[in-house]
């Protein structure tokens, strides 16, 4: 199965369980946020051999996202465990206690029951499969099992791609609101910079360094042309982000940076209460946009 070019979330989960020579096996898959790729895996004992194997199939499908990896089997009904008797320690074990009986004076028979509650007397070792033949019927359940990882993270980054795009013509609505605002507040504006300039230089015509320095900040603050033609820009690079790409988390969450940065500086700028408004809707917005591409691939 190759990586779809289609969006995904990094929050998913996958199941898949699979009845094989080795017994009934169910892998279940759940991913979180990360920066990166992280594949966290518990398997069951004599299956350790396994994990980068697992690791690597994971990785062929996804690119960032915590993982966590469970794998569940059930046996056959093919019985591998064997009971091994140390022999040698028993005899071991007999000749110590036969001497210990002589030297002490002891009477009572010494029974099997005794030696077999002497540690290490008696282990059960389960017979091992071959890693190769352990790793088909694990690799077929764990791909069933991402396949469907996978479907529900695409569902879920469908399900925040519109909610970005929503967002996206939200703020153009707003940017639209402002620019229509613009004509009045830069009449109100001028009129309160002229009667700055008329305190500031009086009736004579001495005008020091600093007054001349406050005229020319106030006049530039007068204007966010620039800055509204940038936010322009930045909410189209977003629109072209959302199609080019299937890995588009970092890239969006640094253009939402630069949203925000643009929108602040007009937000320092206006002094109209209703363009005023439109910038933190704007801000709300950038915000809402920020908290989904944390999710996003």
């Amino acid at each position: 199965m190759t990586r779809s070019k289609m969006i995904q979330s990094m929050t998913g989960y996958g199941r898949a369980a699979k009845q094989t020579p080795i017994g009934n096996i169910t892998v279940e898959l759940r991913s979180t946020n990360h920066r990166y790729l992280e594949v966290d895996q518990r398997l069951p004992n004599g299956f350790t051999a396994l994990q980068g194997r697992i690791t690597e199939l994971i990785q062929r499908h996804l690119r960032r996202g915590r993982v966590e990896v469970l794998v569940f089997l059930q046996a056959g009904r093919v019985d591998r465990r064997r009971v091994i008797l140390d022999e040698t320690l028993l005899a071991h074990y007999h000749r110590a206690l036969q001497d210990l009986k002589g030297r002490f004076g002891l009477t009572g028979g010494l029974t099997l029951e005794h030696l077999l509650t002497l540690p290490q007397a008696v282990t059960i070792a389960e017979e091992r499969l071959p890693t190769d033949q352990l790793w088909e019927p694990i690799r077929a359940t764990v791909q069933a099992a991402v396949a469907s990882l996978v479907h529900t993270r695409k569902r879920e980054g469908t399900r925040l791609v519109a909610d970005v795009r929503r967002q996206i013509r939200a703020i153009e609505q707003h940017v639209r609101a402002i620019r229509r605002r613009q004509p009045h507040a830069l009449r109100e504006q001028r009129q309160r910079l002229h009667a700055r300039l008329r305190e500031l230089l009086g009736s004579d015509a001495t005008r020091s360094v600093a007054q001349l320095e406050e005229v020319v900040a106030l006049v530039k603050d007068a204007d966010i042309h620039e800055e509204l033609v940038r936010l322009d820009s930045h909410v189209v690079h977003m629109r072209q982000t959302l199609t080019a790409s299937p890995l588009v988390g970092k890239q969006l969450d640094f253009i939402a940076q630069e949203l925000m940065r643009e929108t602040n500086t007009i937000g320092a700028k206006v002094n109209d209460p209703q363009a005023a408004r439109h910038v933190v809707e704007i801000k709300g917005c950038i915000e809402k946009i920020r908290e989904q591409v944390q999710n996003l691939e």
